[in-house]
């Protein structure tokens, strides 16, 4: 283990770290070409946005009688064979806890 870690410590010995200076440059690079891919990103986001917006638009015109109307409250109204949890329909009206009686 001892003459691991003094490879370790020979290796690391080699590497030339950057200068403060550098640093600060290096990460200053990354900065702005973050924003400016940003910018990009949000720019080609809003081009497809827009298009798929205006695409979908003119899709949706609805004209008058081309759907058949419904009531709502029929809708709401009609629970004939509303399955509940245990998978039994509600219709069985003898079926007081939802068992079978054999």
């Amino acid at each position: 283990m001892k003459e691991f870690l003094g490879n370790v410590k020979q290796e690391l010995d080699k590497i030339t770290w950057p200068t403060g200076k550098e640093m600060k440059l290096h990460s200053m690079q990354v900065f702005v070409f973050m924003v400016i891919l940003s910018l990009f990103f949000a720019v080609v986001d809003g081009i497809i946005s827009a298009g798929v917006a205006t695409a979908t638009r003119d899709n949706a015109v609805v004209e008058e009688g081309d759907y058949d109307e419904y009531d709502l409250d029929d809708l709401l109204d009609d629970d004939e064979n509303v399955d509940d949890d245990n998978g039994d329909d509600d219709t069985d009206e003898d079926d007081d806890n939802g068992e079978d009686e054999d």
